[in-house]
């Protein structure tokens, strides 16, 4: 019987990586790396390795316990000589505040780990391949204890990666409206309790984001329980809607935790997304690049599929701190 070689049993014990699953913690120190050019480092780390190299690349570590597993989990189930790495990133403690951001999609570098600890998060600047076996027999902190758990950081991770590069003028123009929900968000306030309730902004730009000066709508997207249909026959009273906007943004907050019927919900919504938007519908005017702004309050349930692929969605995080 021909006996297996070295790289048949190396493969059958990472085989063992089937057992996790995507967003599981493992206890491996020092397993993410970065490289660097030794003749211009650009970190405290990386300079003291090349303080002994005088040029050409060298690898950092991070130092760190702890990674989370980011390889989905249906491709760890097959380790064979040509599917046999994976991508790990690494675990910190952050404070409460930062890792609840970031488990929100306010910090979007960073992904909440909440099965671990309220105030442990990956690094996703940090993503490094590995072998498989390097996570061979390493203990498992834990992992995403419900499917909610693990779609949604399967979702943060995705996002990282696939955040739109916005026009520097399309920026500038939304970076008050997105400023302002930044600066509610959690807030123990009517406006900061209605900030927490919007699910997702998006925008849409016509005819394309490319066009010399696109007509942008922002959609945002509430839950359908806090944005329900108005039944057949009945609509918004636009009048009701224009007094809330006169009133200000607390009085449409306050009126949005008063509602208690989907048509007054709406305008109260309605009013204060208006209410949001102004100072970016005033940029417009004086911005070249884009030639105007509005908003649409719609429930996920109303934003279809196919106007979901050419409306991006806008990170909080990515827009504010461009002109900070």
């Amino acid at each position: 019987m021909t006996q297996p070689t070295f790289l048949e049993m190396a493969l059958q014990r990472a085989a063992a990586v089937s057992s996790f699953i995507q967003g599981e913690v493992l206890g491996v120190a020092d397993a993410c790396v970065t490289l660097a050019e030794a003749s211009a480092p650009l970190s405290f780390e990386a300079a003291q390795i090349a303080a002994s190299v005088s040029s050409g690349l060298i690898v950092v570590p991070h130092s760190v316990d702890n990674v989370v597993l980011l390889t989905q989990t249906c491709d760890l189930q097959f380790t064979t000589s040509s599917e046999h790495r994976c991508l790990i990133a690494p675990v910190m403690d952050l404070s409460a505040q930062v890792a609840h951001e970031a488990l929100r999609g306010r910090r979007p570098g960073l992904a909440g780990l909440p099965w671990i600890s309220e105030t442990a998060v990956a690094d996703l600047s940090r993503i490094t391949t590995v072998e498989r076996s390097v996570i061979v027999g390493v203990a498992s902190l834990g992992h995403p204890r419900t499917p909610q758990e693990r779609l949604h950081f399967a979702e943060t991770i995705s996002r990282y990666l696939m955040r739109p590069a916005l026009p520097d003028a399309i920026n500038d123009v939304l970076s008050p409206f997105v400023k302002r929900i930044a600066e509610k968000h959690d807030r123990i306030s009517p406006e900061g309790r209605c900030a927490h309730k919007v699910a997702e902004l998006r925008v849409e730009a016509m005819p394309n984001m490319d066009h010399q000066e696109p007509a942008l709508n922002v959609l945002m997207i509430l839950d359908e329980e806090e944005l329900p249909r108005i039944p057949d026959g009945l609509e918004v009273n636009n009048n009701h809607i224009d007094a809330l906007i006169s009133a200000g943004r607390t009085s449409a907050a306050e009126a949005v935790h008063q509602a208690a019927d989907p048509i007054a919900k709406r305008e109260a919504w309605t009013a204060l997304a208006e209410c949001w938007i102004q100072p970016s519908v005033q940029a417009a005017s004086h911005v070249n690049g884009v030639d105007s702004v509005e908003i649409t309050v719609m429930s996920g349930e109303e934003l279809s599929y196919a106007r979901s692929l050419t409306a991006p969605i806008l990170d909080l995080r990515y827009l504010t701190t461009r002109t900070t």
